[in-house]
């Protein structure tokens, strides 16, 4: 382990500050950043407390926390980790004081070699510290690379009743609190599923996703509940979230924790994996939604409806996801609904606890939602007949056989028109009509193309293509359907700017 020693003015109580950082064995080798590689990082976590040890490459803090006493704490430890080129980095930490004025800026030269890394800055704490609420703001290669607060106090304990929860704790609270809600079709086939997590003794909250298309959804829970309903209560499907009426359920509802989130916040996710289980998660907010919803973006992508638990076990909020701007890029194509029965759909957005209804009542049935359009068809089984499918700015005909030009998912209304071009490989023989839609984030048909007559053969390849007018369609994301007779085979996400 090396230390460095911040260079820069700062009052006479932070003489003694001493600035240090990880450097594992493997981090100690040189690997010099190729000319014109990319320089900048993802915020993973950043995290608090007064001591840590290094585990393999990775630095844990052993006390997470973010309220400190000047009296009692001798100093504090703020990690930064990231994911980023391998190479040398320039890293520079800016201490600020509760007035917001940097006391300290340590330049450090870090040589990372993996795609993540962490640093870990020291901040010796006398007991003349300033009381109130610091930051310490991380750079790397001269750009933001994340902010970490944390609040220096006259004690650190926590207020009567308030006391931060192990771990383990919050594990078995969120545990106690989630079960798996799983969709189904009209003939009681799996559509898929997803978790869900007890508001009160009778309403569960879950992402939208995990109810789109379902004509019944169905409870399980930990203790072999089966419990199947449908209707829903409130709902807010841009926002993605939904809350169930399953009465008597079962499960012990969280307290909520119902104050705001902001970048560099711990929590908790209560995470579904694909074979089932459930494991807790560290995670951080590194982020806003650049939309009018601007929900909390954390750090990495989990199953849609997990609950988020702050560092005392309370519901800060559930998943949601993925956004229309999420599943723009080479997968645009892939459904959100499930292939399997642990197939749950992911995302990185984050739904406040003290957004969702206080006293859900109303009630929705599952067909009046369908009957006015707010559910997403799924992709159907002829899905399989399709290899891919792309946007780009024209599709260039003449040669053996159309070729998409300039590809890409982000079009300026200036380019006046777009192309969409799928390729197939039939599985079966089938002849059918289809043709492609257009549209809006509220599910409403834009422009429809005209019926084209298909002949599917198997293993003889073949392109459809698509071109259609935006210059007069107003900036957003926009999502594009191919219908073979009357269901989509594929599906495909682009953006509109000025």
């Amino acid at each position: 382990m090396a230390s460095a020693v911040g260079a820069g003015r700062a009052s006479a109580f932070l003489a003694a500050l001493a600035i240090l950082f990880t450097v594992t064995a493997a981090d100690r080798t040189s690997a010099a950043r190729p000319a014109g590689a990319e320089t900048s990082v993802r915020l993973i976590r950043s995290t608090s407390g007064t001591r840590g040890v290094q585990q393999g490459a990775r630095y844990v803090i052993e006390d997470p926390r973010t309220v400190f006493s000047a009296t009692e704490d001798r100093q504090v430890v703020v990690y930064f980790e990231w994911e980023g080129q391998p190479g040398t980095h320039h890293c520079e930490g800016r201490w600020k004081d509760p007035s917001g004025k940097v006391v300290l800026t340590a330049p450090i030269e870090y040589q990372a070699t993996s795609r993540r890394f962490g640093i870990y800055w020291t901040l010796a704490l006398p007991e003349t510290a300033v009381r109130g609420l610091w930051a310490l703001e991380a750079s790397v290669d001269g750009a933001p690379a994340g902010t970490h607060t944390f609040e220096v106090a006259a004690s650190a304990a926590p207020s009567p009743g308030r006391r931060l929860a192990s771990q383990a704790e919050i594990y078995q609270r969120a545990l106690a609190s989630v079960a798996t809600v799983e969709r189904l079709g009209p003939t009681g086939e799996m559509l898929g599923q997803g978790p869900t997590v007890a508001l009160d003794g009778d309403h569960l909250v879950t992402a939208f996703p995990s109810i789109e298309g379902a004509t019944t959804l169905r409870l399980r829970t930990a203790a072999g509940q089966r419990l199947e309903s449908q209707e829903i209560g409130e709902w807010d499907r841009r926002q993605g979230w939904a809350v169930l009426r399953f009465p008597g359920h079962g499960l012990s509802p969280p307290a909520r924790a119902l104050g705001p989130a902001v970048v560099g916040d711990r929590y908790f996710v209560l995470d579904s994996v694909e074979d089932g289980n459930r494991v807790i998660t560290e995670a951080s907010v590194v982020g806003q939604e650049a939309s009018s919803a601007a929900r909390p973006r954390l750090n990495s992508a989990f199953a849609a409806g997990s609950p988020v638990l702050d560092e005392r076990g309370d519901l800060a909020g559930i998943v949601v996801g993925p956004a229309a701007e999420e599943s723009l890029g080479p997968t645009a194509g892939m459904r959100f609904a499930f292939s399997g029965a642990t197939d749950v759909p992911r995302g990185s957005l984050m739904v406040l606890a003290g957004g969702l209804p206080a006293a859900p009542a109303a009630r929705t049935g599952l067909a009046e939602l369908a009957a006015r359009g707010q559910f997403l068809r799924p992709l159907s089984a002829d899905q399989r007949h399709v290899i891919s499918g792309v946007f780009a700015a024209r599709v260039q005909r003449g040669g053996p056989v159309p070729m998409p030009q300039d590809q890409r998912f982000v079009f300026s209304r200036k380019d006046g028109q777009a192309s969409v071009f799928v390729q197939w490989n039939p599985q079966e023989k089938k002849d059918v009509l289809s043709r492609f839609e257009l549209y809006d984030s509220d599910y409403r048909t834009i422009v429809k193309g005209e019926p084209a007559k298909l002949k599917l053969r198997p293993s003889e390849l073949f392109f459809s293509t698509w071109t259609f007018h935006i210059d007069r369609l107003p900036p957003a994301v926009y999502r594009v359907d191919l219908l073979l007779g009357e269901t989509p085979a594929w599906r495909g996400y682009f953006r509109i700017t000025e």
